[in-house]
């Protein structure tokens, strides 16, 4: 997978922090909404009461008299009061007030279709002053309120979230910087057990465990490898001596019974066993070295134990590649020819590489298809043949390919990417 396709923890981080600060804002706001919503409603009834009081003398002072008081200049009543004697008649009001809808209200405070009243009592049983507030005059206040408490979390959000970015990243610093020396560390060429010191210390508690499982990790792969060197150092000695004595032993049987086919085929089997092992020891070495040098694969295909194989003839095919492997990876495709009863094979030079085709069952369709899609990255090639050829390909830094035939079984092996 594409490291450019994953999430990164910077981008995450920096998603949650904005969408947790816009979501932290508003329930800021919603929580300041709801006191604000009790408290404007306390604070605009004190203000009724207050109207009252100061209300109430002046009224008094001025008699029973009707009285204009000058009109809202915004032409929109927000405030009004209403003059009740003791038998509840309306004795004065002022622009916009609805007497007759505020009757009855009494003293405290009262609500009706669009206002909110507060009714003092008059000394001396002179009636009863309502003054009265509209709804939309509270709501407005409110939306304000809230609005501007709206407005500064907001503000504080979009103030802040720059700082809090800046400030995950800065702690972010140091797991990029475990990332940077882990990508930067040779695993091919460098010793494993270099990796701690190639990482430095732990900068921060939550990598202290990461850090000691790598170091656990190196040292462990470390001692692999060198158990693997020592091993691969000793079985090729192991091996390959017995195996070239059981060659030399039964070359002598042949010469002295040329006649004897059951020899014959036992000491093919012992030369393609001698080239498996051979193949084997030193791919599978920590450290695969190749020997390459001009190699024309036709003779050395002739000269491999083909059975009853037929190698037709053709121009000759140079390739600059290591012998013994080449020879190991032709051997298995040629077990893998003589499986599906092929009785001949065909050698073609292509640019940089050959093609190994024989004429045996071959594959259908679907299998051909699927056998394409397990030679690609990452995936595992069915059967040893195909799996060593792929091997020797990679060795040489190439890949193989098949090709499609019609009879039989085509492979290319690239040995030059």
């Amino acid at each position: 997978m594409s490291t450019s396709r994953l999430p990164t923890i910077a981008r995450r981080l920096l998603w949650v922090t904005a969408v947790g600060s816009l979501l932290i804002a508003l329930a800021v706001t919603a929580s300041a909404g709801l006191t604000v919503d009790a408290e404007v409603d306390e604070l605009l009834d004190d203000v009724l009461q207050a109207s009252a009081a100061q209300l109430a003398p002046l009224l008094l002072q001025s008699g029973a008299a009707p009285h204009t008081p000058p009109p809202d200049p915004e032409g929109e009543v927000r405030f009004a009061w209403a003059w009740y004697d003791s038998a509840g008649r309306t004795v004065r009001a002022s622009p916009g007030a609805e007497p007759a809808a505020w009757q009855g209200a009494g003293s405290g405070f009262a609500d009706r279709a669009h206002w909110r009243l507060y009714g003092l009592p008059l000394r001396g049983e002179l009636g009863l002053l309502v003054v009265a507030q509209t709804r939309a005059e509270r709501s407005e206040a409110r939306r304000e309120v809230i609005s501007h408490a709206l407005l500064a979390a907001m503000a504080l959000t979009l103030l802040g979230l720059p700082l809090l970015a800046w400030r995950a990243q800065q702690e972010l610093q140091p797991l990029q910087r475990l990332g940077e020396r882990l990508a930067s560390f040779d695993a091919d060429r460098a010793d494993p057990r270099g990796l701690p010191a190639a990482l430095g210390a732990a900068q921060r508690g939550e990598l202290l465990p990461v850090h000691e499982a790598l170091a656990t990790i190196a040292q462990r792969l470390g001692e692999r490898l060198d158990f693997e060197r020592e091993f691969s150092a000793q079985a090729a000695h192991l091996l390959r001596t017995p195996l070239a004595g059981m060659d030399a032993q039964l070359a002598v049987a042949l010469r002295e019974q040329p006649q004897q086919l059951r020899l014959q085929r036992v000491r093919q089997a012992n030369q393609r066993l001698q080239h498996l092992v051979v193949a084997l020891l030193r791919l599978f070495r920590p450290e695969p070295e190749l020997r390459r040098k001009p190699v024309e694969v036709r003779s050395l295909l002739a000269g491999l134990p083909l059975g009853d194989l037929q190698l037709d003839a053709g121009p000759p095919c140079l390739l600059d590649a290591d012998a013994e492997l080449l020879a190991a990876a032709l051997l298995n495709l040629v077990d893998n020819a003589q499986r599906h009863g092929a009785t001949r094979l065909s050698l073609t030079a292509i640019p940089g590489g050959l093609r190994l085709a024989d004429n045996g069952q071959g594959l259908a369709p679907e299998q051909l298809e699927a056998l394409r899609a397990s030679l690609q990255p990452n995936q595992q090639a069915p059967g040893l043949g195909l799996r060593l050829a792929l091997l020797v390909a990679s060795a040489h830094g190439g890949r193989i390919e098949i090709a499609r035939v019609e009879p039989g079984f085509a492979i290319e092996l690239h040995l030059m990417a």
